[in-house]
């Protein structure tokens, strides 16, 4: 299967991966809920498919970059919205697409319940969270390592969808930075070309939804 949006692009991740594009009318797209600005080194493993990049986090918004199929594609994510934005600075270009639900669960109360012990991840104090929980996208099981500040860590764990299909997840951060970051690292400029997901999604090995309704 080809992979869907990591934040990676997230990009997904920002958007990322081997997922099914789906649609959902959850209020929140980014990956996390930090309460700080950060910048950090981002790997993310869904199914076995590993997905390096850079990314950067205000509070509400997200910037992942990952490299793909020799292109650079940057992945906005916003917390008051599903859709996120896919730059592609080569083509001059950026795509709106939707979010997939499963890489937006870093934020969900429900996740922090029940913490089991510390540990220093990568140089950052963490909680660490036992995760058995039914969320609305589906059903989360196993261990969320989350800091104080609301910067998650690390994750191991499985992810199940409402019709069975299982993900393996496994996110981790290092060389984080805390403190404010640029607010245009976050923005489209204004002179790119706006373009459908199925327009760009070959170039690079990506399933796009698109943010239309």
């Amino acid at each position: 299967m080809r992979p869907t949006p990591v934040a990676i692009a997230a990009a997904i991740l920002a958007a990322a991966a081997t997922l099914p594009a789906t649609t959902l009318p959850a209020p929140a797209a980014t990956l996390a809920a930090a309460r700080v600005g950060f910048s950090a080194d981002r790997t993310l493993v869904l199914n076995g498919h590993v997905y390096r990049g850079r990314m950067w986090t205000m509070p509400g918004e997200e910037r992942h970059e990952q490299m793909i199929k020799g292109f650079d594609p940057v992945f906005i994510l916003r917390a008051d919205s599903p859709i996120g934005d896919v730059v592609l600075a080569r083509l001059h270009t950026a795509v709106e697409f939707v979010f997939p639900p499963e890489l937006r669960l870093f934020g969900d109360p429900r996740l922090t319940r029940h913490p089991v012990g510390r540990e220093i991840v990568n140089g950052i104090a963490t909680t660490e969270y036992a995760i058995d929980e039914t969320v609305p996208e589906g059903h989360a099981a196993g261990t969320l390592w989350l800091s104080r500040e609301g910067i998650p860590m690390r994750l191991a764990g499985t992810f199940t969808n409402p019709s069975g299909r299982v993900v393996t997840v496994r996110w981790e951060l290092s060389h984080v930075r805390i403190g404010p970051q640029p607010a245009s690292l976050f923005e489209v400029p204004h002179d790119y070309s706006r373009l459908p997901p199925e327009a760009v999604a070959p170039l690079l090995g990506l399933r796009l939804k698109s943010a239309k309704r």
